[in-house]
């Protein structure tokens, strides 16, 4: 499959059959949702019937190690990946309504293709922490959003390789996740090694993270509207890709009210009945 999506572009670029051929993505998705769901938990998220799993006679796994290294490898790569988006753009990634067809500059055609090759090993790298969950048994933070949100992440990289026609401006989207994981995965770390006293003063940086979440998906939503409507899209990766982020931004929205909104509640009428003692 070539890489030009212009027929003035030379190509340049010819995508390997692991990044063309989506069985190998839909294989490797598979087994993460088998072990997630049924070879692994101790209990279930999912309603599943299964004999046996992996940690039904197993102790929790502590695995610190390994998160701490997992989050410093994310904050890295993701650092990394907003200079090569700055890079691939020339800067311009942040006038996100600008059309852009892929550059003819075989230098930029060949880092656009290989940062997309990276973003494709970096998403399945993020399936790990739904494992960490499983063999810790944290099977209650393995949510069905958590799984939506994993899987779709890698099916979207698999559009930027494969199915894009707007050019370099298909990695906005990139460059606001990666930013956004940059300080997720900082305060995940921190949390990892944080005392029980530092845990509750950083409470207000995990709930804006989920704020900063919502806003990434809004101004993707908005830039891909844009566009839709002034540049072009095909319909089919258009109404995938909307499909996803508006799940998304739906998703950590029930999340915010369900774990935030409710919690303040409860503080304000335990906080009334105290007042009225």
């Amino acid at each position: 499959m070539e890489a030009s999506t212009s027929a003035q572009l030379p190509p340049v670029v010819k995508i390997p059959a692991l990044y063309a051929d989506p069985w190998y993505m839909i294989t490797v998705l598979g087994i993460y949702l088998y072990f997630v769901t049924v070879a692994g938990p101790q209990t279930m998220t999912f309603k599943l019937s299964r004999p046996y799993s992996f940690m039904e006679w197993r102790k929790p796994y502590g695995l610190k190690r390994l998160i701490l290294v997992h989050n410093l490898i994310q904050v890295v790569s993701c650092v990394y990946v907003i200079k090569e988006v700055l890079y691939i753009t020339d800067h311009n990634i942040y006038f996100f309504w600008k059309c852009r067809k892929m550059d003819s500059n075989p230098e930029i055609v060949q880092r656009y293709f290989s940062l997309a090759y990276f973003l494709f090993w970096l998403k399945i790298s993020e399936l790990i922490e739904t494992v960490i969950f499983v063999l810790r048994k944290k099977q209650n933070q393995v949510s069905k959003l958590h799984v939506f949100h994993h899987l779709s992440t890698v099916t979207l990289v698999y559009v930027l390789i494969n199915l894009n026609t707007n050019g370099d401006s298909a990695y906005y989207c990139v460059f606001l996740n990666s930013i956004v994981h940059v300080i997720m995965y900082s305060y995940y770390f921190v949390a990892a090694v944080a005392d029980k006293t530092v845990l509750e003063a950083l409470t207000p940086v995990k709930k804006g993270i989920t704020v900063i979440q919502m806003t990434q998906f809004a101004l993707i939503l908005a830039q891909v509207l844009y566009q839709e409507f002034f540049c072009g899209m095909t319909l089919p990766v258009f109404l995938y890709f909307t499909t996803v982020i508006a799940g998304m931004f739906y998703g950590f929205y029930n999340f915010y009210n369900s774990a935030y909104q409710v919690e303040q509640r409860r503080k304000s009428l335990t906080a009334a009945a105290d007042s009225g003692k």
